[in-house]
């Protein structure tokens, strides 16, 4: 099964186990953020897709699914999903993000044999911490978003430690690539550029120097392999760094995009918020021993790829 199965990552990685020719049922809220389902429907192997829609904040509706399909894996990929926008918006990031892991853990839990469940967090838990990131740092998270993160990642090592369960954890670094979602830097700059509007490059000021957020962008395609090799080859709560492991300047990211655009846009630079760090990128050294993984499509390939589907879908809408 896989959470949030209509999202931006969700759907990619649905359609790729569909490929590997597993049986999927993608859950989805009855209300979707983003509703993605339009590009798996085209999958060859759609016939082994079942869709259900509940929403996992309903335990009796969450432990019944997990009792009436027995599934072998859970990738839980369901959260409202913004370091940024959480600042307004505690109470739903926190409650949200965690019970629909409660739940499912719980359910897990009373369920005979037990599913694997793969934990999906974020890089955000590392704060201030000097990159590269290990996954061996104490957390740091700032803001409800990372500390929604944070606390699903001590869930999963509970559950792990007292009841046996197989729980590994995936944090991600900065996935971008297409269907992204519209808060995503790649969605933002596309559309802000091919409308022909000023785009805002976060950073700070450093002795009136103006230095650009650095961030670790990672291709989803790269991102759903790495993800699948955790549920094969992850197990009890162990944490793995799924990111490309180099810093990207975001300045770098808009001139790219107008670029390949072809177009040129006012460029304004803006302070980072106070729970905003100015530079990240991973270790992945963890991943690829485990997992035998690595990433293979870097920034300008990214780029293309990401504009080429975005003027497609100007096209076809």
């Amino acid at each position: 099964m896989v959470t949030g199965a209509f999202g931006f990552i969700g759907s990619h990685l649905v359609e790729k186990l569909l490929e590997m020719d597993e049986e999927v049922v993608a859950l989805s809220n009855p209300k979707p953020p983003e509703d993605n389902y339009k590009y798996i429907a085209k999958n060859p192997n759609l016939k082994k897709l079942k869709i259900v829609y509940i929403d996992l904040r309903d335990f009796e509706a969450t432990s019944r699914l997990l009792k009436n399909f027995r599934f072998e894996r859970i990738y839980h990929l369901a959260a409202m999903a913004s370091h940024r926008l959480s600042i307004n918006e505690p109470y739903q990031y926190l409650d949200n993000n965690y019970k629909a892991l409660l739940n499912i853990l719980e359910s897990a839990r009373i369920t005979e044999p037990s599913p694997k469940i793969i934990f999906t967090s974020s890089s955000s838990i590392y704060g201030d911490n000097q990159p590269p990131l290990r996954e061996d740092m104490p957390p740091k998270p700032r803001g409800p978003y990372a500390l929604s993160k944070f606390f699903g990642e001590k869930l999963c090592e509970f559950y792990v430690e007292t009841y046996g369960l197989d729980c590994p954890i995936i944090r991600y670094f900065n996935i971008v690539g297409e269907r992204c979602r519209r808060n995503i830097v790649f969605r933002v700059f596309a559309e802000n550029i091919f409308s022909g509007r000023a785009i805002e490059v976060y950073g700070k000021w450093i002795n009136g120097e103006f230095k650009p957020a650095q961030r670790d962008f990672t291709y989803v395609g790269d991102a759903v392999e790495g993800t699948i090799a955790v549920g094969e080859k992850a197990h009890k709560a162990e944490i793995l760094n799924i990111g490309f492991g180099r810093p990207v300047s975001v300045l770098m990211v808009a001139e790219l995009m107008m670029e390949a655009f072809n177009r040129k846009v006012e460029i304004n630079f803006k302070e980072l918020k106070p729970h905003e760090y100015l530079i990240s990128y991973c270790d992945n050294t963890k991943a690829k021993n485990i997992l035998g993984w690595s990433p293979k499509i870097d920034i300008e390939e990214m780029i293309q790829r990401y504009v080429k589907w975005f003027l497609s879908e100007r096209i076809t809408t």
